[in-house]
């Protein structure tokens, strides 16, 4: 059956704003300006102040709750009925993982691509079903295990094709993580000094002058950001199973849901930024202060460089779209939809982002995005669907296939951050 034009415009604009959410926080990243003080020019570094940000548009979803409701008024029946108590303090724990996951991410996302960020997100696959085996006691099919493996070769793939990329612009906040704050550089700042000194740490002198294994300093510094975001995913994982367990039983409204994550994740954060301010981080700050995040510095270089608050409005704004338009997704089409647009959404990443000059082609890339999309497929059996297609010439019931595919903790309440 043809889409109608809504359904055509709910599929666009999960398209659209799902890729300016990835690409605006890298925008901003990648933007220099001078601080506070008059502190010299130096890079946005600010992923909490990122998450933040984040969160707010989360926030933002409240409001469209509330939209619907009152456009629904007169119709008990309606998904947005409000007559379904729960306790908002269930949504605590995800926020904190959530708030934990994001931040860890935006961290991550200094160093890496934006491109290689969407992809390695796939890595929540593997923890979710592991920990799903463990805590909700569930059992995995046999395609879920293949899914988990696959993932896992995929990740390998995407996490060489950046080993070998020749193109470490992208990975300004890697040399910090990697072992210069362990070996032990007093004072030393986060600038391109940094990086010759990590060069000469990892690089020796070779006897006839010079450096040699300019590929060893690669290797150590370009998959610390790809391993964050592995790790985060360890957390987001967390959040699903929590969201499973305490909080799908009380059937809340999504956009209820996420918003209300996001006005937990919202506050605390906000709150944290203060001690944030006075934490000294060493060589892992991004700020002239030295600080775990430096809100003033953040919004004095927005002040100076315009364009910085247009690419934070846009990741703030495209969030709340994007959360709106991925549950109307799947209500007004199926569960597979969503997945298929959101593997696409990877693919306008990557093109963007080559596009721009933000990072270098790999081929293995391709080969990476492909095993993790024959992962994220085999996990969420659509593998089934597409045989019930091609021996019956129909696809399955849409009741089981969202019992598939959104029944499990196989899709977190907020699947942007």
């Amino acid at each position: 059956m043809a889409w109608t034009k809504y359904q055509l415009f709910l599929a666009g604009l999960m398209l659209v704003t799902g890729s300016i959410n990835t690409l605006s926080a890298k925008w901003a990243d990648n933007f220099v300006a001078p601080g506070c003080g008059g502190s010299q020019e130096h890079s946005f570094q600010h992923p909490f102040l990122q998450a933040v940000g984040m969160f707010l548009g989360e926030f933002s979803c409240l409001a469209a709750f509330y939209l619907l409701r009152c456009r629904a008024a007169g119709h008990p029946d309606t998904s947005a009925d409000p007559q379904q108590p729960f306790n908002p303090l269930l949504f605590l724990p995800p926020a904190l993982c959530d708030m934990t996951g994001t931040s860890i991410m935006y961290v991550a996302l200094n160093m890496t691509s934006a491109s290689s960020f969407q992809m390695l997100r796939g890595a929540v696959i593997i923890f979710t079903g592991l920990f799903s085996v463990t805590f909700l006691g569930r059992r995995l099919a046999l395609s879920q295990w293949l899914g988990i493996l696959a993932t896992i070769a995929g990740l390998v793939v995407v996490g060489l094709a950046d080993l070998l990329s020749k193109h470490d612009s992208q990975h300004k906040l890697s040399e910090v993580i990697t072992g210069v704050a362990g070996v032990g550089i007093p004072g030393l700042p986060c600038t391109e000094s940094l990086d010759k000194a990590f060069y000469r740490l990892c690089c020796p002198p070779s006897p006839g002058g010079g450096h040699v294994g300019h590929q060893l300093m690669w290797t150590c510094t370009c998959s610390r950001g790809d391993l964050l975001i592995i790790m985060a995913q360890i957390i987001v994982s967390i959040q699903m199973v929590l969201e499973e367990k305490f909080v799908y039983k009380h059937n809340v409204h999504p956009l209820r849901a996420v918003g209300t994550e996001g006005l937990f994740g919202f506050v605390i954060l906000s709150l944290l930024l203060v001690p944030m301010y006075y934490i000294p981080a060493g060589s892992f700050s991004g700020n002239p202060r030295g600080t775990l995040e430096d809100a003033l510095d953040a919004f004095c270089q927005v002040g100076r460089q315009p364009l910085i608050a247009l690419a934070l409005l846009g990741n703030i704004s495209s969030i709340a779209f994007f959360n709106f338009a991925g549950i109307s997704v799947t209500k007004e089409l199926s569960a597979t939809t969503r997945m298929v647009l959101d593997s696409l959404r990877t693919v306008v990443i990557w093109a963007l982002s080559l596009t721009l000059g933000w990072e270098a082609f790999h081929p293995l890339q391709i080969l990476g995005f492909l095993v993790l999309l024959a992962g994220t497929a085999l996990y969420n059996g659509l593998h089934r669907l597409l045989l019930s297609r091609l021996s019956r010439g129909r696809p399955l019931a849409e009741e089981g296939e969202h019992e598939r595919l959104l029944g499990g903790p196989r899709t977190a309440i907020n699947d942007a951050s």
